[in-house]
């Protein structure tokens, strides 16, 4: 089969699907760097992924509802949240084009533990949330780095400091903003190859592995940028990416998407 984005999303599962997603509100940012700078970001077994001539690095905010985990019925207890993510576009040995995550900010903690114990991808603790009006969408993820890695701790300090009220002890902070005005419907052969990716990369307990994604053929919007701040991906290994704008620019308002086991890469 060739390896078209609308061929790549509409590969069969190899298992059944291990959550089911409704995601909205997607933007998607995306800047082109060099490939040996992105080498070291990937999981073994992997590469960064040339597309258009370039290493792509993304960032991508959505909100997903009516998570369900197959064959029970939808939660949105489990899976109504905010999600923004920073990854690096890959592809295997396979010729699977991915996705590897540098970061998972949310503030869903069950997310949180399942995917550090069965899914080796970085999910972290941090405040996300969205915002919409019209065409206008909105993302601000910030995270406490001590909180993240010692909640409990990160409570008893937080008593003892003074909460970060004047004369506590400043927290450090690590956070991400974007603001987006979506525009007119797209058909780009870039866009499509940079939002529709057969699954992810990760690494866990010594292997890599590849997760499938699964969705209908994305409705692409364009976009326009009005915000973008935060030192987030100085944490995640990609300082400055933020210093200028992104080179692809995209809003997709919903989508289901089904997530499966693929394999072991190595």
């Amino acid at each position: 089969m060739t390896d078209t984005p609308r061929a790549r999303a509409a590969v069969p599962l190899l298992h059944r699907p291990v959550t089911v997603h409704a995601w909205e509100d997607i933007v998607f940012a995306h800047w082109r760097r060099d490939p040996d700078q992105l080498a070291g970001l990937v999981p073994r077994g992997t590469r960064p992924d040339v597309v258009d001539g370039s290493a792509w690095v993304g960032l991508t905010a959505y909100v997903f509802r009516e998570t369900s985990v197959p064959p029970f019925p939808p939660s949105g207890r489990l899976g109504s949240t905010t999600e923004v993510t920073i990854e690096v576009l890959t592809v295997d040995d396979h010729g699977r084009r991915g996705v590897a995550y540098r970061t998972v900010d949310t503030a869903n903690v069950p997310a949180i533990v399942a995917a550090h114990a069965l899914l080796g991808v970085p999910y972290t603790f941090a405040h996300a949330r969205a915002r919409r009006r019209g065409d206008t969408i909105a993302y601000h993820s910030v995270r406490h780095p001590s909180r993240a890695r010692h909640p409990v701790r990160w409570v008893r300090q937080l008593r003892t400091a003074g909460g970060g009220r004047p004369g506590g002890t400043p927290r450090p902070r690590l956070d991400a903003t974007v603001r987006v005005v979506a525009g007119e419907a797209l058909q780009d052969p870039l866009a499509a190859e940079l939002t529709t990716r057969a699954g992810i990369h990760a690494r866990h307990l010594a292997q890599t592995l590849f997760w499938q994604r699964q969705h209908p053929p994305l409705a692409i919007r364009s976009a326009r940028l009005e915000r973008l701040d935060g030192d987030l991906p100085a944490a995640v290994g990609l300082p400055g990416l933020f210093d200028r704008a992104p080179d692809s620019l995209l809003v997709v308002d919903g989508t289901t998407v089904r997530y499966a086991w693929g394999d072991v890469v190595r």
